[in-house]
């Protein structure tokens, strides 16, 4: 008896109010049946890819395992993996949504986290040679306008993935790649040689992945004069953005993005720029009543940037936006049914219904957190 008690107790720790009760086991609920989907479909995808792919719907899998705490899920993630690796070949792209560069970023983010283990110089010694194939034939550092920056992403995933030594070969060679992608950078923002690489203009998604990348290089105090020159050209690239079609989920990264720019910029004139253009962005983020399918498909790509962006993610108005609409959609069980019931093999990965579980167990996490903490303040 006292040991039921007990475990009441601690459910109601966990849970809070009985709404919240109710809340909860309706989440749970619902990835259970996105869980069911992806289990039935996976395997009968051909795109092995992070965005669009196996490899996102695998990142579920693991994340759900822990979740669940059932380990079926997981041996299924890594059946998903084997069927990746066989099915990689010299036809396979490069970029970030369905290539090499994302599935070598997805494993090196499982092994971060945890999921599997492995040296990834090994595992991935082959994607390696690939994209750097690639890149020596063709010089193109984003496919189409929209294309995210794939080789930034995946060339700091594998120098983060490793102990910095520059005293060793490894290092060395991934340190010449970034600062061969500063160049690329330089080319694209200073000179805009667009030609050069395909494309018209930049969109808030490749744009959005240039700034990171160059974040994180300034970080690792990589080629530091080239790209504190290069930043001086971002506040232009932002006064256009402002003006395009609202995208809120790529708005709210640019806005932290830019934040952070203004935290590492030594030139006082180029933080004064950004200041103004953050300032501009914050004046445009309140947004009126959307359709659920814009903001649903706006919370799925919350989610996805989250994964990608990591540390340059914080909760903010924008989540709570994100939040409400998804506990909408969660609600609504007529419209949660015919979500399920549109679903193709084009929206099963992270841009699709693996994204929106992932964001499922998120906002379960922050529920969680948040009720935990507002449990500990009220006993201080």
């Amino acid at each position: 008896m006292k040991e039921c008690l007990i475990c009441g107790f601690k459910e109601i720790l966990i849970n809070g109010t009985d709404v919240d009760l109710s809340l909860n086991k309706m989440i749970r609920e619902r990835l259970q049946r996105i869980a069911n989907v992806l289990l039935l479909n996976a395997s009968f995808l051909d795109n092995p890819g992070l965005l669009n792919g196996k490899m996102g719907i695998a990142i579920f899998f693991y994340n759900y395992s822990r979740f669940s705490k059932n380990k079926i899920y997981e041996d299924y993630a890594g059946e998903l993996l084997d069927e990746i690796y066989e099915e990689i070949s010299t036809s396979t792209p490069v970029n970030f949504e369905n290539g090499l560069t994302g599935m070598g970023w997805g494993i090196e983010y499982l092994v971060k986290n945890g999921f599997v283990q492995a040296d990834t110089d090994e595992a991935l010694e082959e994607i390696d040679n690939a994209i750097y194939r690639h890149r020596i034939n063709s010089p193109v550092l984003i496919n189409t306008g929209d294309d995210l920056f794939g080789y930034g992403f995946y060339h700091i995933a594998r120098i983060l993935g490793h102990e910095i030594d520059d005293n060793d070969l490894n290092t060395l060679i991934k340190k010449y790649h970034l600062i061969f992608l500063a160049d690329e950078c330089e080319r694209l923002l200073e000179q805009k040689s667009y030609t050069r690489f395909n494309i018209e203009s930049l969109t808030i998604n490749s744009f959005n992945s240039i700034l990171w990348f160059l974040l994180e290089i300034q970080k690792l105090n990589i080629f530091p004069v080239k790209t504190e020159k290069i930043f001086r050209s971002v506040p232009e690239y932002i006064e256009k953005e402002i003006h395009k079609p609202y995208d809120i989920a790529g708005r709210a990264l640019l806005l932290r993005l830019v934040e952070k720019s203004i935290e590492t910029v030594k030139d006082n004139s180029v933080r004064d720029l950004l200041n103004s253009m953050v300032e501009k962005i914050e004046s445009e983020k309140t947004r009126k009543d959307q359709p659920y399918e814009t903001d649903v498909s706006d919370f799925i790509k919350n989610t996805w940037q989250h994964i990608v962006y990591e540390s340059y993610y914080s909760d903010s108005f924008y989540s709570e936006l994100f939040q409400k609409a998804l506990v909408r959609l969660i609600e609504d069980e007529e419209n949660w049914n015919g979500r399920l019931n549109e679903l193709t093999k084009d929206n099963l990965g992270l841009t699709g219904l693996a994204g929106l579980g992932l964001g499922l167990l998120k906002l379960m996490d922050n529920r969680q957190h948040v009720q935990i903490q507002g449990l500990r303040e009220q006993s201080a």
